[in-house]
């Protein structure tokens, strides 16, 4: 496991609840489960009533619960959902962390105090430009003047969404926003943004995408290091995904691979399990040390099983478990290479 970061909080991937992230969550080795903090976002009503059902059967640690809107807003129905799933949840539901907005926590946090039990709040401050730092500031320094908030909200998540081209000064300026926060008594700090692209068309075969939420976090780690900034992002995912797209995952079976300072990937031409088998051997050929090797991850293990003779057809996997296999090797390649 990496330790370049071992005083830093845990690493919060922004994660869907759908079927095969579910799976993903799962799947996870002990020791990355354990440093991982995912931020479970539950969209539609049949992933509320999944939550219910199964969530202490798919993660048994503590996790950041966000039932909001795209734009980051608990409307009636999702507030309603998040309180029953506050009280009826069991198991390590339990150690569950609701997130809230601070722009509208005012009205939202006396709704789920009475289900909080013992458990702690998260705010989550989505920035959308540079110029908005100062605004940030004055939003969540008014959440917390919210009667018996500061006393939960114990961690804050910077939300940029896509991640920006900064330069240097609106990095030193995203860094001296992060210090002020941390200093208004939060525990834990994390900075948030997603690189990958909505469409990957213009990839045709083989290419890559370059990882700059990394890139952009540690330049601002390094510039606040006091601050003990915590690394979150949405994997290999766009995080404007709106909830029409939810599901959407192409008519090509696409392998997205974790790297340093990139996403290898390597396209299909169909959505075929064929086909996984063709990109995976592809992969593996053109690119043999960048493979992690078959332990690494259940993500590494499905490519090597589908490129390997002695495994039978009915165990080599494709469609959407490639959504499995990128979240797991992405989150194991951050924990045991980078984090």
């Amino acid at each position: 496991m990496a330790t370049k970061y071992e005083g830093h909080p845990q690493y919060v991937p922004i994660i869907k609840w759908q079927m095969w992230e579910q799976r993903a969550l799962k799947e996870l080795l002990a020791p990355v489960a354990a440093r991982t903090l995912p931020c479970i976002e539950a969209r539609l009503p049949a992933q509320h009533a999944t939550m219910l059902s199964s969530f202490a059967n798919v993660w048994k640690h503590a996790a950041l619960i966000d039932y909001s809107d795209p734009e980051g807003k608990l409307t009636a129905t999702r507030l309603n959902e998040l309180i029953q799933f506050l009280k009826l949840v069991g198991g390590s539901g339990l150690l569950s962390i609701p997130v809230l907005n601070p722009t509208t926590a005012a009205a939202d946090f006396p709704l789920i105090s009475p289900h909080l039990g013992n458990r702690n709040v998260a705010l989550r401050l989505r920035l959308s430009n540079i110029e908005h730092v100062p605004y940030g500031i004055a939003i969540v320094q008014a959440a917390l003047a919210v009667p018996g908030l500061a006393a939960k909200a114990n961690r804050l998540i910077v939300d940029l969404g896509p991640t920006p081209a900064y330069g240097a000064t609106e990095k030193s300026a995203l860094a001296g926003m992060l210090l002020a926060l941390k200093g208004l008594g939060f525990a834990h700090i994390h900075l948030a943004s997603g690189a990958f692209p909505m469409s990957l068309a213009h990839i045709n075969g083989a290419g890559e995408v370059k990882r700059k939420d990394w890139d952009l976090w540690a330049s601002v780690e390094a510039l606040a290091p006091a601050a003990l900034v915590g690394f979150s992002d949405y994997g290999p995912l766009s995080p404007n995904w709106s909830e029409e797209t939810l599901t959407r995952r192409g008519s090509r079976v696409t392998i997205r691979y974790a790297l340093d300072d990139k996403w290898r990937i390597v396209r299909g031409q169909y959505a075929t399990k064929a086909e996984s088998n063709a990109i995976s051997s592809i992969f593996l050929t053109s690119y043999p040390a960048e493979f992690q090797g078959k332990p690494f991850s259940f993500g590494d293990r499905l490519i090597a099983d589908r490129v390997d003779p002695t495994v039978a057809a009915k165990d080599k996997t494709g469609g959407h478990y490639h959504i499995t296999e990128f979240w797991t090797h992405h989150i194991s390649y951050v924990l045991q290479k980078q984090y």
